[in-house]
């Protein structure tokens, strides 16, 4: 059996990939688990170590410690192939060993062509694809002076973080600087994004690429918050049929053929404008906020287990099924929780395929402004996206709560994938 050394795999992904085939080392950073899973983490991971064939902990924050584990996980495990399935921010010093020791999946340039922003601008730019007018800079305070070359408002982002992390609508100069001084407050001293302002309705393309062929499974319709933040309220696939979605997939097979990308999963953000798609950002793994399982539920396909499927060279499977899902993300009023009553009636619904509520009365509810501070979500399946409208409005009625609110937002609520 092919020896798998897997980063930050999730416990699905050691079942799928042994189901393909392989062996399964596991790499995790216990900080970043609990950044994911909270006050799970601990019992998350040694779920984890249950299911892999060997386990090994490392700081990713550490990079020549991380890169020690690496090769001597490499080594002891007998791996075949290193794969790093997780979060960017780790992704590229995992795919520079994987490439040095002669077991990558893919080049490390194209992964970082696919993750960095920057990077990913350029190449389209070089390759006359998905037009978009960027300026960088090495820092958000030197970012100041490249203001004046645009319209406003503009897209500001910062290039080495991810979901949405960072990423604001600026229609000011003001609001520029409210947005530095946000950053600043989450350490972020790296290189920044100021980009024109697209109009139109927001879309992921999800694919798996097999020895160099692009495999479109779906196009998901996304549904955001307001602005002047771009965190997501809510997914839908398959995106209706009133969109080109046919666009929308060409435009990300063009952009990974052009990133040198040969075999993985790719998920890649554009929105579908007046003058066609444009290409915001990409990412070499699946998408979060459970799209692979509306993948699943609406379509058949199984994306994590097409992903080790593409590893051992097969190509995945077409659509089963005809259905929509959609997984919608609550708002509630920041403060205090005092109750929370309706979670058995929304669960026992035969249409709910999974409810995250992370709360309890005497939590505190944040304010959204990123992923990590949502207030849980509803996955639900329908015949229709008309019918799975009707489905979430008939949750949210079930849903009460109360809250007490405060002028000051704290605490953050906990997701678990």
């Amino acid at each position: 059996m092919t020896g798998l050394l897997m980063v930050m795999p999730y416990r699905a992904y050691l079942a799928k990939a042994k189901a393909e085939g392989f062996r399964v080392g596991a790499v995790w950073d216990p900080k970043v688990a609990t950044e994911i899973f909270g006050g799970h983490a601990g019992e998350y991971l040694d779920d984890v170590r249950r299911l892999a064939d060997a386990f090994w902990e490392a700081d990713f924050a550490d990079p020549a410690g991380y890169e020690r584990v690496l090769r001597e996980a490499a080594a002891e495990f007998g791996a075949e192939l290193v794969y790093h399935v997780g979060q960017e921010e780790s992704m590229g010093l995992a795919a520079r060993v994987a490439e040095d020791l002669g077991l990558a999946v893919n080049s490390a340039e194209a992964v970082h062509r696919l993750n960095d922003k920057v990077a990913l601008r350029r190449l389209l730019g070089e390759h006359g694809l998905s037009p978009v007018r960027y300026a960088d800079a090495p820092d958000w305070r030197s970012a100041r002076a490249l203001l004046g070359g645009f319209d406003l408002p503009v897209v500001v982002k910062p290039t080495q973080l991810s979901g949405s992390r960072g990423v604001v609508l600026v229609h000011d100069r003001a609001e520029f600087e409210d947005w530095g001084a946000a950053l600043d407050e989450t350490g972020y001293t790296g290189p920044v994004l100021v980009e024109e302002y697209l109009v139109g309705p927001e879309f992921s393309v999800e694919t798996i690429s097999v020895q160099g062929r692009h495999h479109v499974i779906g196009v998901t319709h996304k549904r955001l918050g307001p602005p002047p933040l771009f965190v997501e309220a809510g997914h839908a696939h398959p995106a209706p049929e009133s969109y080109d979605v046919a666009a929308l997939g060409a435009a990300v097979v063009a952009m990974l053929d052009a990133t040198g990308y040969r075999t993985g999963p790719a998920h890649t953000e554009l929105r579908l404008t007046p003058a066609g798609p444009r290409i915001i950002e990409s990412q070499a793994r699946l998408g979060g906020d459970r799209i692979p399982r509306l993948v699943e539920l609406a379509t058949g396909i199984d994306l994590e287990r097409a992903v080790f499927g593409g590893l051992a060279g097969r190509s995945p499977g077409g659509r089963s099924r005809p259905d929509v899902a959609w997984i919608h993300y609550f708002s509630l009023p920041f403060g205090v929780l005092r109750s929370v009553d309706g979670l058995d009636e929304i669960r026992a619904l035969p249409f709910v395929d999974e409810l995250s509520f992370p709360f309890e009365p005497g939590s505190r509810v944040p304010a959204i402004v990123d992923w990590r501070t949502r207030h849980g979500f509803v996955v639900v399946s329908a015949g229709s996206h008309e019918e799975a409208a009707r489905r979430v409005t008939k949750v949210e009625s079930l849903l009460r709560v109360d809250v007490e609110t405060t002028r000051k937002p704290e605490g953050a609520g906990r997701e678990e994938r």
